[in-house]
């Protein structure tokens, strides 16, 4: 049990985000998988993998809709282990598998249907690799589901600061177009382009508030000044993600992978 503020300041981004169990959605949150679902022709026999998974929400929740089976792999082991407890709670323990992996590196008996990146992809340090793998996954045809940020303006020097400071990494600062480029041997099955609302501070209350009082009841945390410790790094974790609000846009897809013409493009993008 964690009973000292100081602990909870010095964890890593990503293993405070598993301690808190932060729900790390993908751009868009259940809209986004809504449209995953709906235009990726995602069903009970499909097998999906996710790629940096977190604490599972998308796999979890596409697996408990379509009722198929899924596979979620993340680099951080507490991310891992925190995403086999809401798979369990959720009734999913014999349909949904979590390794900690690099995604690079994984591999698998049987072939993907289809895999989520969310927004993930563009923050490997080498992200081609990760995108060669996704094809050798997919085997002859599949679906990728992403919905990468890009920027509409530039984001000030000393807010990317501060977000690296809060994330322990930057940003997307590239445009539309050069954030595309990494899906370019891809067909675009389906596009929708969006522009995200910033919350309101009572929604932003609201989240951070039930976020770790839930947390708190998992770690059996009494102490006031332990949970105003999480409270107050995970709102600054929210705020510094609505504060960029205003400069990103992002886009929801679902690109299909065809082992017989990647990575050329014979269909034209509009």
């Amino acid at each position: 049990m964690i009973t000292d503020t100081r602990r909870i300041n010095e964890m890593s981004y990503t293993a405070f985000v598993a301690f808190v169990n932060q729900t790390n959605v993908p751009p868009g949150s259940y809209s986004t998988l809504t449209k995953w679902k709906n235009n990726s022709n995602l069903n009970a026999e499909s097998k999906v993998l996710e790629v940096a998974c977190t604490t599972g929400f998308s796999i979890n929740a596409l697996v408990k809709d379509v009722g198929c089976n899924g596979v979620g792999i993340d680099l951080c082991k507490d991310s891992v282990g925190q995403a086999r407890i809401n798979a369990s709670e959720m009734g999913l323990g014999d349909k949904v598998d979590f390794k900690a992996v690099d995604g690079t590196l994984f591999t698998s008996e049987s072939e993907f249907s289809h895999v989520v990146v969310g927004a993930g992809l563009g923050f490997f340090p080498q992200p081609q690799l990760m995108v060669d793998n996704i094809c050798r996954l997919l085997g002859p045809s599949g679906y990728l589901l992403a919905s990468p940020f890009y920027t509409v303006g530039e984001i000030p020097q000393k807010m990317l600061k501060q977000a690296e400071t809060v994330f322990g990494i930057t940003p997307t600062v590239q445009g539309y177009k050069d954030v595309m480029q990494l899906y370019k041997g891809f067909d675009v099955y389906f596009e929708e382009r969006l522009e995200p609302l910033a919350e309101t501070e009572k929604e932003l209350h609201h989240y951070c508030e039930s976020t770790v009082e839930r947390a708190g009841a998992l770690h059996q945390i009494d102490d006031e000044s332990v949970k105003s410790a999480m409270y107050d790094r995970l709102y600054s974790i929210k705020k510094m993600s609505n504060d960029l609000r205003q400069y990103q846009g992002y886009n929801v897809l679902v690109l299909r992978y065809d082992a017989q013409r990647y990575p050329n493009r014979y269909v034209e993008l509009f």
